[in-house]
């Protein structure tokens, strides 16, 4: 069986229903569901699955969806998007602006998800055509933002539930508001960081601010923390390794006249190795542990997060060849690393797995919009790009390694 389909003529392909998905896009964008709550949105793919004839699973990760398309007897390749929103309040304007206070799909997972629709409508009608030498599983997942009260998201929970198993390869792609639409990036190795949490408690004793003789004053225990913190990435972990801990917010006290018992602390660990992640856990405890001689006491809890996203070195050549096939060499870049994390990294040690970034910045507008802001934006017509780009991937996949 051979696809006997060229780049253009699948890229030509999804153009043609551009108008659909953006159509997906926005309803999914009026109507944004926050972690393990996209019931909507699930309704919304699974139906328009069943339309295209794919065979589906529902409730999968609590609220996910799981897309069968049968082809040949070639490999099995995972296709992913994510399906949740941001608690953030919308102020673009337009006249599909979130319709629910206070929630934004303001990380493109709108856009992830209707892309995913549009391969699967590619790759679908490859198959009805005896096109498709391999079989395609479409995995629409929740919850990437967060995670559950068991510390679980929904890429993690799939990769428990057993939805990648007997899978060749996964592949994914997020949306890139720092690159120009028709232009990707990717590499092979580490790309995304792992993201840890921590709470830090300073405990000292309180008193009359006029008497500080009389305290241990954790506020100044603190400062003493933070000059720590704030050397362990410079001092203590290999200049070789990428590494940040920062912290992010910083509680104590209720008056001006009182030193007060203790100080929480919170922040996030970001590394992209095993050894720097366990380098930088130790040496956060080690700064912590300063306030003793002192005489206050420290306890530190971390929520170990996500880890780094790996790329797989043979399905990260693929995809960027692939690209290069299907946007010109001058297209395509090798990305930089990227401290921002993601669950595709759990899918990513399930099969091996690439995960893209796809350019959906304007190259006429003068600003940039990042994700998660209030004004996130993206030029729709990065659209059928990254649905093209999935299935393409997908299909040359299915072709090169049968």
């Amino acid at each position: 069986m051979s696809s006997q389909i060229t780049s253009k003529e699948l890229l030509d392909r999804a153009k043609a229903i551009h108008e659909d998905i953006r159509t997906w896009r926005r309803t999914i964008h009026r109507f944004p569901e926050l972690t393990f709550t996209e019931q909507r949105t699930a309704s919304l793919v699974n139906a328009t699955l069943v339309d295209l004839g794919v065979e589906t699973e529902a409730e999968v990760a609590k609220t996910g969806v799981v897309g069968h398309i049968r082809g040949g007897a070639g490999p099995t390749v995972g296709l992913r998007a994510d399906m949740d929103a941001l608690p953030i309040q919308e102020v673009n304007g337009t006249e599909f602006d979130s319709t629910r206070p206070g929630i934004m799909h303001a990380c493109g997972h709108d856009a992830h998800t209707a892309m995913l629709l549009g391969a699967a409508t590619l790759l679908k009608g490859l198959a009805d055509e005896g096109r498709l030498p391999g079989s395609v599983r479409l995995l629409f997942q929740p919850s990437e933002e967060a995670q559950d009260s068991e510390g679980k998201s929904g890429g993690m929970r799939m990769v428990e539930e057993g939805v990648l198993q007997g899978l060749d390869a996964v592949f994914g792609l997020h949306v890139d508001s720092f690159h120009d639409v028709g232009y990707v990036a990717t590499r092979p190795g580490p790309m995304m960081a792992a993201a840890d949490k921590f709470e830090l408690v300073v405990t000292g004793s309180g008193g009359h601010a006029a008497r500080p003789q009389s305290t241990i004053d954790p506020i100044a225990l603190s400062a003493h923390v933070i000059n720590a913190v704030h050397q362990v990435v410079s001092r203590r972990l290999d200049p070789t390794e990428h590494g940040v801990i920062t912290i992010a917010t910083i509680h104590g006290g209720t008056v001006d006249n009182v030193i007060p018992d203790r100080v929480t602390m919170t922040g996030t660990i970001r590394s992209f190795t095993p050894r720097a992640r366990e380098v930088l856990h130790a040496e956060l405890k080690r700064a912590a542990s300063i306030v003793e001689p002192l005489g206050g006491r420290a306890d530190l809890t971390i929520h170990p997060g996500y880890p780094p996203t790996v790329n797989d070195p043979t399905a990260a050549e693929h995809m960027m060849a692939t690209m290069r096939e299907l946007l010109g060499d001058d297209h395509v870049a090798e990305s930089e690393l990227i401290m921002g994390a993601e669950d595709f990294s759990y899918m990513a040690q399930a099969a091996p797995g690439c995960f893209l970034r796809l350019g959906v910045h304007n190259p006429g507008w003068k600003e940039y919009y990042p994700v998660h802001r209030a004004d996130f934006r993206l030029d729709e017509d990065a659209l059928p790009i990254g649905a093209a780009a999935l299935a393409l991937t997908a299909l040359r996949w299915m072709e090169t390694k049968r």
